[in-house]
């Protein structure tokens, strides 16, 4: 399939596109980004494969693709080899390259400050226990626990880690692998627990077995996942907090990126933008958790009630709850780790 639009007078580059194949809200976000590039004026005629179900022929990208310049995501080191070699200029949109391959530039999310919006995300649940669901043999995984974990410990919390080596399971037995592997870390999670998971595929399977254990959600854990996909959000139950995934600044980047490496005939080998997420889409999966202490819980919703609106004092937090200052401190420090008085500095800085 081509889409073109570019002025008359310009040579047109021929650009081939070969976005993720098994998520459909990235594809569709990245799309976006191109043709905005492409309204700019540049001269682009894009070549994909857009799935029909057989009414069109396949147009499939490979290593004897030829062209001017490619926006992949993810490509083998054979690929690699054969486009350089070829003169075309690529692009990986993903954070993953092959081992021991040719590096091109990528644009995508910054990883890291996923995981640390998500720290912030969760931490305002009130808890003290934090939990990542790691693909361990993903870059893209292994930069978003880092963001997550360090924000963990920088604020004293508790960090776990669950792992599921997804992409070494075979295809044809990876759910039930899956799940035999989830299932045991699930049950070992303290509760209650912010769980971050790699992205929002993961939440379905891990909504599925919390509902099978009888854990619930978002009382026992709450959930967030990455990517806001609107298909895998509202499949879950409870409907699934998500990061969304920046696809159509993404794609504007990498489209200008391409048509200026094209252009200058530069191929930028190495170079990595990372662009920043979304701000969290909150639905049910974290939309509270069940505090052991009560009084605590109660302080916690008058602070995120109130904060926003004016400052709140400890004075009147106690007030509130009926509670001495030294009390309220000591069940906050047991509860949460911390005082009454760097909750309220906490959440009014996130105001």
């Amino acid at each position: 399939m081509i889409a073109v639009m570019d002025r008359p007078s310009q040579k047109r580059f021929k650009v081939g596109i070969r976005p993720p194949e098994w998520v459909s809200g990235h594809a569709s976000r990245l799309f976006e980004g191109f043709l905005d590039f492409q309204r700019t004026g540049a001269a682009m005629a894009l070549h994909f494969d857009q799935p029909t179900g057989g009414d069109i022929a396949p147009y499939l990208i490979g290593s004897d693709w030829k062209g001017d310049g490619l926006l992949v995501h993810r490509y083998t080191q054979k690929e690699a080899q054969a486009w350089h070699d070829a003169g075309i200029s690529v692009v990986n949109l993903s954070a993953i390259c092959p081992e021991n391959s040719i590096i091109f530039p990528r644009v995508t999310v910054d990883n890291e400050a996923l995981g640390e919006v998500a720290y912030e995300h969760l931490a305002n649940l009130g808890i003290r226990d934090f939990a990542y669901l790691h693909e361990p043999t993903r870059t893209y995984s292994e930069l978003r626990m880092k963001g997550f974990r360090s924000k963990v410990i920088e604020n004293e919390g508790n960090f776990h880690v669950i792992e599921i080596p997804v992409s070494s399971f075979p295809v044809a037995t990876r759910p039930q692998q899956i799940d035999d592997c989830l299932r045991g870390q699930l049950i070992a999670l303290p509760k209650p627990c912010g769980l971050l998971l790699k992205d929002d595929i993961a939440g379905v399977w891990t909504a599925r077995l919390l509902h099978e254990l009888g854990i619930k959600s978002p009382d026992e854990i709450a959930m967030l996942g990455i990517s806001d996909d609107i298909i895998f959000c509202h499949t879950t139950q409870p409907p699934l907090s998500s990061i969304p995934y920046p696809g159509r600044c993404i794609g504007f980047a990498a489209a200008k990126l391409l048509d200026s490496m094209i252009r200058d005939r530069e191929d930028r080998l190495g170079y990595w933008l990372k662009l920043p997420p979304g701000a969290v889409v909150a639905r049910e999966s974290t939309h509270h958790v069940v505090l052991p202490d009560e009084i605590v819980s109660h302080a916690l919703n008058f602070l995120k009630q109130e904060t926003p609106k004016r400052p709140v004092s400890v004075a009147e937090l106690c007030s509130v709850v009926g509670i001495s200052r030294e009390g309220l401190r000591q069940r906050f420090t047991k509860a949460l780790g911390h005082s009454p008085k760097k909750e309220t500095e906490r959440l009014r800085c996130l105001a």
